[in-house]
């Protein structure tokens, strides 16, 4: 009987650790690295090129995007990026000459 008092502590550790990496994981969506240079939100679609090089692929669709007067559904110029074999695909949204957001794809 002594045991579960034990193992509610542990789950309950494991638990918030857990939400610890999943926070610490939504925190840097919006954003990632090419070789030195970290590319965010506001950034411009050249500087990207300019750091990571041409997308894989680049297509079109709709997202949610902070236009100034709210939240919108617009339409988006998504890039996409795969810096090596090992790494997480990346979309880049590119709406009016800037990048509104990076979202965090499949390897």
């Amino acid at each position: 009987m002594r045991c579960r008092p034990r193992a509610r502590y542990i789950t309950g550790l494991v638990f918030g650790a857990l939400g610890l990496l999943l926070t610490a994981q939504l925190a840097v969506a919006d954003s990632f690295r090419c070789g030195r240079k970290v590319i965010r939100s506001g950034d411009s679609p050249a500087s990207l090129v300019r750091y990571c090089g041409e997308p894989s692929y680049r297509g079109r669709g709709y997202a949610d995007v902070d236009t100034g007067d709210g939240q919108r559904q617009v339409k988006v110029e998504q890039w996409h990026y795969k810096l090596g074999e090992r790494s997480l695909e990346h979309i880049v949204y590119v709406y009016r000459g800037r990048i509104v957001g990076v979202e965090v794809g499949r390897r």
